[in-house]
């Protein structure tokens, strides 16, 4: 069995933060393919996602046992450009599991980096929480790509017999959070670290995750027991824009900083599910982590805090 971990993608937030639990959790043995090749904490491989002929040569360099999926663009770059954004989130996804079919065994897992963008506006969905088994319904391009990168792992399960886990994800929040729409957050608990004010983009509710608990699903789903094809909801916490803004200038104020955050004038509400149902995920693999947003928010005031001091 190969244990090497291949990690796409793995210089961004996300990427850092699956490493960081995965170092902690004892496996070492890991590969980051990007476009420069440059991966803090492992070996960096240069690869591009959209040449398939890129991602068969840092297959057969690593030789992975497991995969994990993140690179990608985020909802702005794939609104801003569409054939571009669609190159690498569809693309490079099919191109990815091509090679890794014509690998000729040895790999054990693949995780795909989903979006909770494949869901539809929470008014669409009458439970109290949204379920996997619920309707796609995309707000966007992004979200279109992503129910096809789900069907592309689901194919590959079927074809190779590889244990594959697709996660969904909505708004991750913390140090290294710096892209995307859903950056925002991250933006405004920087903004409070060095006392200025910020202004939210949007209104509404909003599915937070913290950093460090994405790194842990993402890391444990690719290592921990598992087999067959499975969709997982990431866990998260669901709260008011404005409830988040609030917790953030609570736990300022305890570091001394009295700031104004606030949501600008005319904001559309945000377009993306919330409410994300865990029970699925937290069966399949009953160690996941949960931090509440207070504590999320504090642990990351501490890290913009110390950067800015």
């Amino acid at each position: 069995m190969r244990e090497r971990i291949l990690i796409t993608g793995g210089s961004g937030c996300i990427g850092q933060a699956t490493v960081r639990w995965l170092r902690g959790a004892g496996h070492e043995d890991l590969g980051g393919m990007t476009r420069s090749g440059e991966v803090e904490g492992m070996e960096g491989v240069k690869g591009d996602v959209s040449d398939r002929g890129e991602v068969e040569g840092v297959l057969k360099r690593v030789k992975p046992g497991r995969v994990i999926h993140l690179a990608g663009w985020q909802t702005p770059d794939c609104e801003a450009e569409p054939f571009g954004g669609m190159a690498v989130n569809l693309g490079g996804t099919d191109k990815l599991v091509r090679a890794m079919a014509g690998l000729g065994g040895g790999l054990e897992r693949f995780v795909f980096a989903s979006s909770a963008a494949v869901y539809g506006r929470r008014d669409q969905y009458a439970g109290a929480t949204v379920h996997e088994g619920d309707l796609y319904g995309p707000p966007n391009l992004y979200g279109y790509w992503k129910v096809a990168g789900e069907g592309m792992a689901r194919a590959f399960e079927r074809e190779t017999g590889v244990a594959t886990v697709s996660l969904r994800l909505a708004t991750t929040y913390g140090p290294g959070r710096d892209r995307g729409l859903t950056a925002a957050p991250t933006e405004a608990l920087k903004a409070a670290a060095r006392g200025e004010s910020y202004a939210m983009p949007y209104d509404g509710r909003e599915h937070y995750h913290f950093v460090d608990d994405v790194g842990a699903a993402f890391g444990m789903s690719a290592v921990e027991a598992y087999s067959g094809y499975g969709v997982f909801n990431l866990r998260g916490v669901t709260m008011a824009v404005r409830e988040f803004l609030d917790v953030v200038m609570a736990e300022a104020r305890g570091m001394g900083r009295e700031v104004a955050l606030e949501v600008a004038e005319g904001a559309d509400v945000f377009p993306f599910v919330c409410d994300l149902d865990d029970e699925a995920i937290v069966e399949a693999f009953p160690g996941m982590p949960l931090t509440e947003v207070a504590e999320g928010v504090r642990k990351s005031l501490g890290v913009f805090g110390a950067l800015s001091d």
